[in-house]
C-alpha cells in the first residue's frame, strides 16, 4: 500500500465507488439485473458516502481501487442509541488484491473504538468472511431468508 492513500469517501467518489462495485458484482455478489435492484445499491453507496464514515483507497492513477461502505447501524443507533456502524458492501480491485487493503480499510474502521457489524452477502467469492475472522470478527447470525451472513467486531473494554 506505499502508494496509495486512504481517505474518507464524499459523494464526489460516487460513480468510481459504483464502478468498482459493479467490476466485483458477481464476486460479491449482488444483482444488477434490473433498474430496481441497480436503485438499491445506488441508494446505499449515497449514504455511506455521505455517511462520513466510508473510508476508500486511491490508486496512483487517482482511481478508487478500495471501499469499504459503511454507515451508523439502523438498529443499534435507531432504538439503542448505540454508536455501532455497519460494513454493507467491501470491494477491491482485482489488481489490489492480496495487498493489505482490505485490512488497512477495516483497521481504520476498528480504530474508532465503535462496535462493527459487517454484513456478507451469501456466494461471497472475495473471502470477506474468513478476512473479517482474521481481523477479529465473530459470526453473529445467518440470515433467515438465505440473505447471508453477519459479522461483529466489538471493541476492546476501556
Amino acid at each position: 500500500m506505499a502508494d496509495l492513500k486512504q481517505r474518507a469517501a464524499a459523494l464526489s467518489d460516487l460513480k468510481d465507488i459504483w464502478g468498482l462495485l459493479k467490476e466485483a458484482a458477481n464476486e460479491i455478489p449482488f444483482d444488477l439485473g434490473n433498474e430496481a435492484s441497480q436503485e438499491n445499491v445506488l441508494t446505499e453507496i449515497m449514504a455511506c458516502c455521505t455517511s462520513g464514515l466510508s473510508p476508500i483507497v486511491i490508486g496512483e492513477d487517482k482511481a478508487v481501487v478500495g471501499a469499504l461502505l459503511v454507515r451508523r447501524d439502523d438498529f443499534e443507533w435507531g432504538f439503542r442509541n448505540g454508536e455501532a456502524v455497519h460494513v454493507s458492501y467491501a470491494a477491491i480491485a482485482p489488481t489490489h488484491r492480496d495487498q493489505g487493503v482490505l485490512a488497512s480499510l477495516v483497521a481504520e474502521v476498528q480504530d474508532r473504538k465503535v462496535p462493527v457489524f459487517a454484513s456478507v452477502k451469501t456466494g461471497d467469492q472475495l473471502g470477506l468472511a474468513d478476512e473479517l475472522q482474521k481481523l477479529g470478527f465473530k459470526h453473529e447470525c445467518a440470515a433467515e431468508s438465505g440473505w447471508g451472513d453477519l459479522y461483529k467486531w466489538q471493541p476492546a473494554a476501556n
